[in-house]
């Protein structure tokens, strides 16, 4: 679709774009509700400690470790939209017993673990397929404002979703809450089978053993010179933040810092508000200063800001405004960072790879968010929350600092995939 002067519409004009935007934005806002929802109801319904919830939250990341690479030979073998299609039909079954257990009064923490592995299994083949069929539905050529849509999405659901969350939870309880994610679930499925534009099937490849199945996007990343340092990149942070800031603070603002749970969403509100600030400055900057460029200023910004958190302390407001700068100024750069990395990635890997690499990306998240939350759970025990927190931020700068060394900052965004590369695999 172009407009009166040949140059391309905007995303939105095309239905089959706002139609798949429609139902991310309300899945989005769900998944929200029940990923502070869950920490939410093991801290004041079933009294977690730290350890606890560091295993809730390894437990959360195991499915990438372990199903990351199945999940990307997957989709790049099968049609993707079906895929998420069952994914979101599955979810919204899953999520449906946490209620019904807590209403028959046998909820506990175990069964509210159980759950939350079931989602986040079929929430990691789930994302895989999704990134891979974001190209087929934008075309390659828009990628960038693709990405920038879905991260909208993604603010949208993090300006909506806390604060919806903390008002139900002081109305509802934490349990109820998590009704409106399984809702959600379903609204995001109804979304993508009204797609009509047709999704092409995927290219047919050479046979060959699991084993090989399985390492083949991982092997195929680390031979790469960029994708290998994207794979370090989304490691570290998912190591050092989603470990540590991922597990940790629902119980840092709720009992170190004795903030109520309608505050706390409000304070992660702020942070949606600022990943839809990233996602708008984002063209502008990566014309100025390059897609690598802003990739690299966008990570080491977040992580920089990232050490407001540990450092909230003293009275109330003063804690809150420290938090409240993080979510802020940390999502709006952290987002500049996302949208460039997954579409450097994206636009270097051609189609019948893509499941292959985002299942390898997955994986690494995986196994380096599982130790993360682990060593975040033990390391609280012994020098607490707040200590654990400034070694996460120090170690997010290190990372950043990395690929900065790399010189990563000089990669442009290709205009076709790296198919010489490929070839070979």
């Amino acid at each position: 679709m172009r407009d009166s002067r040949d140059r391309p519409a905007p995303l939105l004009k095309d239905a089959s774009t706002r139609r798949y935007l429609v139902g991310r934005v309300v899945s989005e806002v769900g998944s929200r509700i029940s990923r502070e929802g869950l920490p939410v109801a093991a801290v004041l319904v079933l009294s977690a400690t730290p350890l606890q919830l560091s295993w809730l939250a390894a437990v959360t990341m195991l499915p990438g470790l372990l199903l990351s690479p199945i999940a990307g030979n997957l989709a790049d073998r099968r049609r993707r939209r079906p895929i998420m299609i069952f994914g979101d039909l599955l979810r919204a079954l899953a999520l449906l017993a946490i209620p019904v257990l807590w209403l028959t009064h046998s909820l506990d923490f175990w069964q509210l673990l159980l759950v939350s592995l079931v989602v986040s299994a079929i929430t990691v083949v789930y994302a895989i397929a999704d990134q891979a069929y974001l190209p087929s539905l934008v075309g390659r050529d828009r990628l960038t404002e693709g990405n920038a849509l879905m991260n909208v999405a993604a603010a949208s659901g993090e300006i909506a979703g806390p604060t919806l969350m903390g008002a139900l939870v002081q109305v509802l309880g934490a349990p109820l809450t998590l009704l409106a994610d399984a809702f959600s679930y379903l609204f995001s499925a109804l979304t993508l089978i009204s797609i009509r534009r047709s999704e092409p099937h995927p290219q047919k490849t050479a046979e060959q053993a699991v084993s090989q199945e399985a390492t083949a996007g991982l092997r195929a990343s680390l031979a790469h010179p960029v994708l290998r340092w994207l794979l370090v990149a989304s490691g570290g942070m998912s190591l050092f933040w989603g470990g540590a800031f991922g597990t940790l603070y629902e119980l840092y603002v709720l009992r170190v810092l004795s903030i109520s749970p309608l505050t706390m969403g409000v304070l992660i509100t702020l942070g949606g508000v600022g990943s839809l600030v990233g996602a708008s400055v984002f063209d502008p900057l990566a014309k100025k200063l390059g897609v690598g460029r802003a990739m690299v200023f966008g990570l080491l910004c977040s992580a920089l800001f990232m050490l407001l958190v540990p450092l909230a302390r003293g009275p109330w407001l003063i804690a809150v405004l420290a938090l409240a700068a993080a979510q802020l100024l940390g999502d709006l750069t952290g987002t500049v960072y996302d949208i460039a990395e997954v579409s450097l990635r994206q636009a270097i890997t051609p189609d019948r790879f893509l499941g292959r690499i985002n299942g390898a990306t997955s994986w690494v998240q995986g196994t380096l968010g599982v130790l993360g939350a682990l060593g975040a759970g033990l390391l609280a025990t012994s020098i607490g929350v707040r200590g654990t927190f400034f070694v996460a931020a120090l170690g997010g700068i290190a990372v950043a600092l990395a690929l900065l060394a790399s010189g990563l900052a000089r990669s442009p965004l290709p205009d076709q995939p790296d198919l010489a590369h490929f070839h070979r695999r």
